[in-house]
């Protein structure tokens, strides 16, 4: 006995109703060839991304509906029988393909891992909602490889195999006048709703041209937010701070001035390089002015007490 309505299905019901396959998808809102290059997919294990099982994912449905009420609005019954005969459907097409992904894991900032990898996506992260004027929804961690493990925890908490996610390659940058060669590791992979609750907190990633706090930061009035507060600093300095040294940096003055005015730091920031200058570190030319801000004994005390579990090459205790 058939238990669910399945894809395929819907996608024969939807076509004898509109008229044909390009017809259809165009009716659904997607390209002419959306729904045949789908049932390629599902039908032919010679076609690359075979999933027989493939199902539309809930957000597929809405846009369905919101285009078919205005365009074919007899057929809507058929996209209520697949809801109501499908109930395991995934919030968005990608998650199907891994189900252990913790999609909202930065919606609510209310744990200090959380706190702590949302600081060090922002000085290490890059996350692209919009590629080519396109919807990309892309985030990417690119760290030396002697730092892989903190790749392994990253994908250990928000979901993610690291033996499938974490991957490694090789560039090249100047050290100093000389060309060499760097080992990497990193992760990269695509999630709508996790790049919309970045964006929705303000997020800057370490290439952004202008830098501020998250949004649930701006003020720090109780102690539990200090300590979120604190985790997420840490996580920055796991990525921007100095080894062996109390200092963070960064390429906006203001960021690291919210920084300071939010903790009371007494410390000056600081110019370490300046536009059109050399970098120490790489011996190139800067393209943009850099600073630094030392966060005091004290702090940083504070800091590496409040959260036990950042990076250990970083944590001199």
């Amino acid at each position: 006995m058939e238990i669910e309505y399945s894809t395929i299905q819907l996608i024969d019901d939807l076509v004898n109703s509109i008229g044909s396959l390009p017809k259809a998808s165009k009716y659904i809102g997607y390209g002419s060839t959306y729904l045949s290059d789908l049932k390629q997919r599902m039908t032919n294990p010679k076609v690359r991304g075979y999933n027989p099982d493939y199902k539309f994912s809930l957000e597929n449905l809405n846009i369905f509906n919101a285009n078919l009420r205005k365009r074919a609005p007899e057929v809507i019954i058929y996209l209520d029988k697949y809801l109501q005969e499908n109930q395991d459907l995934e919030e968005y097409s990608n998650q199907q393909y891994c189900k252990s992904l913790k999609v909202h894991f930065f919606h609510n900032i209310n744990t200090l891992e959380k706190a702590y990898w949302l600081g060090f996506l922002y000085a290490d992260g890059s996350v692209k909602d919009l590629y080519r004027e396109k919807p990309w929804y892309r985030i990417l961690i690119d760290l030396s490889l002697k730092d892989r493990d903190q790749l392994v925890r990253f994908c250990n908490a928000i979901g993610l195999d690291p033996s499938q996610y974490i991957k490694t390659r090789f560039r090249k940058k100047k050290y100093r006048e000389i060309i060499k060669t760097y080992h990497l590791a990193y992760v990269h992979f695509r999630c709508k709703p996790m790049v919309k609750d970045l964006v929705n907190l303000g997020f800057c990633g370490s290439k952004s041209k202008i830098k501020t706090l998250p949004k649930i930061f701006m003020n720090i009035n109780n102690v539990f937010q200090r300590k979120l507060f604190l985790a997420w600093l840490l996580g920055f300095y796991d990525g921007d701070g100095e080894m062996n040294s109390t200092r963070i940096s960064s390429s906006s003055r203001e960021f690291l001035q919210e920084i300071k005015s939010a903790l009371r730091i007494n410390s000056k920031i600081r110019l370490a390089f300046d536009i059109d200058k050399k970098s120490y570190l790489e011996g190139v030319i800067a393209k943009k002015s850099h600073w630094r801000l030392s966060l005091g004994v004290s702090i940083y005390k504070e800091m590496m007490q409040n959260y036990k579990n950042s990076m250990p090459r970083k944590r001199k205790e």
